[in-house]
């Protein structure tokens, strides 16, 4: 068991064990697409030679079916992946596990709950309530033995679970001095200004010489395809059915085409030529609007593309951002090595003469933006934004990492990122408000809170996953890509 990577799960899973699951059986299948790849593995887990079976009435499909009904419902008509799918049943047999460490360890340490304990949370939430009573004799007579007695596991599992929380974890003390040492490390920020030199940053007349010599790199087609796989017999007999009626191209593509765009009718709307591979563009680009390729062989199959508009090229103004690519791509150490010079000069003369930062750049033809205090996460502090994020700069952990490690109205750079090179001055520093602390303490010591008793479960679950037995034979009836 890769017991490295439990760590990055838990954050995913706790959720599942602090609301609780009753593991009564659906109706409906549980499967990986229609059933389970099985490996020779009896389980699909064993934790301290507990079974953790995967049966359609167990925990672990339970939960699966849970998270797949949730995952339906955030995502409303998205289409479930197999990727997606077989990362909800990681999701579940992932807390199935910890569940089943969680019920052991809180076995070895004596702590259960009474028999009526159970019976009065069971009658709480609600099993078995009708319109009129909180709990209704008739409606649980009539439940299966077997649904009465799983209702009961799970629930008693639960309050133990429970139990187990509010002894170990309880809510963790929290001294002044951790808190106001949080609310620095959320409230410290600084200012910078900077300079972004841009391999973008080309002239225009350059542009419009490029964009007049290439001109077919700036040519768009609206096309539709239908795509078979592997059974190039299929393909033609689908070649000859739309060449018949073409008009049904799209009606044939949504009931054929094994391409992702088939509920489109196969649609892939306007591109070009470098946006697909090039025995597709070949063909695409010969059509007139309305008529229908022949069999196309790609890497990804077999296509039969239909052009639904005449091909057009793009004006200068509207492609323009499209030559820029294509010219830095063509270009790309000229681009470089330009920017590389610039970058050099001005941090050259500002590191001995950070004063003169502005004057600096301005020689050059440019102009330093200032930003707003940022945190060490790279972000705004919330009540201090002003300013529209700046989103050449948010998530790029090595200047992040630079600005926090440069001192005041010193020059730091250059940061090299995949559009260009950055060159920054720290000009302020955030430091601490007694009055802001005060106003915000209530909120920063449920956040502190919470994150405390994360780590604290965090660190237990790690020290039990590396202490425990755990066979974990997802892979044998899941495999990647099976």
């Amino acid at each position: 068991m890769a017991l490295t990577k439990k760590k990055s799960h838990f954050k995913k899973i706790i959720v599942s064990i602090i609301v609780g699951f009753v593991a009564v059986a659906f109706i409906g299948s549980f499967a990986f697409r229609n059933t389970p790849q099985r490996g020779k593995a009896a389980n699909i887990a064993v934790v301290n030679r507990v079974p953790i079976s995967i049966s359609s009435d167990s925990l672990f499909a339970n939960l699966y079916r849970e998270f797949q009904e949730e995952e339906r419902q955030e995502g409303e008509n998205a289409e479930m992946t197999e990727e997606k799918n077989r990362e909800l049943l990681r999701k579940a047999l992932d807390t199935v596990i910890q569940r089943t460490l969680i019920l052991q360890y809180a076995e070895k340490e004596g702590i259960t709950v009474n028999k009526e304990a159970v019976l009065a949370s069971i009658i709480k939430k609600g099993y078995y309530a009708s319109p009129e009573k909180s709990f209704d004799e008739e409606r649980y007579n009539k439940t299966p033995e077997s649904d009465k007695q799983n209702i009961f596991e799970s629930e008693k599992e639960q309050l133990i679970i429970n139990v187990f929380i509010d002894e170990h974890f309880g809510s963790p003390g929290i001294s002044e001095l951790e808190l106001k040492s949080f609310f620095q490390f959320m409230d410290y920020g600084k200012k910078i200004q900077y300079v972004f030199l841009r391999y973008d940053d080309i002239p225009d007349e350059v542009l419009r010489s490029f964009y007049n010599e290439n001109s077919k790199l700036f040519e768009k087609v609206h096309a539709a395809h239908i795509l078979i796989k592997n059974d190039e017999k299929l393909a033609e007999d689908i070649l000859k059915e739309v060449a018949s009626n073409p008009e049904k191209f799209e009606e044939i593509a949504r009931q054929s085409s094994e391409d992702t765009t088939k509920d489109k009718g196969g649609d892939l709307g306007w591109f070009y030529r470098k946006d697909m591979v090039p025995e597709f563009s070949e063909a695409a680009f010969k059509l007139q609007k309305g008529e229908i390729s022949p069999i196309v062989k790609s890497p990804f199959g077999y296509h039969v593309i239909k052009a639904l508009d005449n091909v057009k090229v793009e004006s200068f103004n509207e492609a323009l951002y499209r030559i820029k690519q294509e010219y830095i791509s063509e270009h790309k150490d000229e681009v470089e090595k330009n920017v590389a010079s610039t970058s050099k000069d001005i941090l050259g003369e500002a590191s001995v003469n950070p004063a003169g930062f502005n004057a600096i750049i301005k020689k050059q033809g440019l102009k330093a933006t200032k930003t707003d205090y940022i945190t060490i996460q790279g972000q705004y502090i919330l009540n201090e934004e002003k300013n529209i994020p700046l989103f050449e700069l948010m998530n790029n952990e090595y200047l992040i990492e630079l600005v926090f490690k440069t001192g005041m109205e010193q020059v730091g750079g250059p940061i090299k990122t995949q559009d260009g090179e950055i060159i920054f001055k720290v000009i302020d520093e955030k430091q601490f408000d007694q009055a802001e602390y005060e106003k915000s303490k209530d909120y920063i010591t449920n956040i502190y809170r919470n994150l405390k008793w994360n780590n604290l479960f965090n660190d237990w679950y790690i020290h039990e996953m590396n202490n425990s037995k755990i066979v974990d034979n997802f892979n044998q009836f899941y495999p990647t890509g099976g």
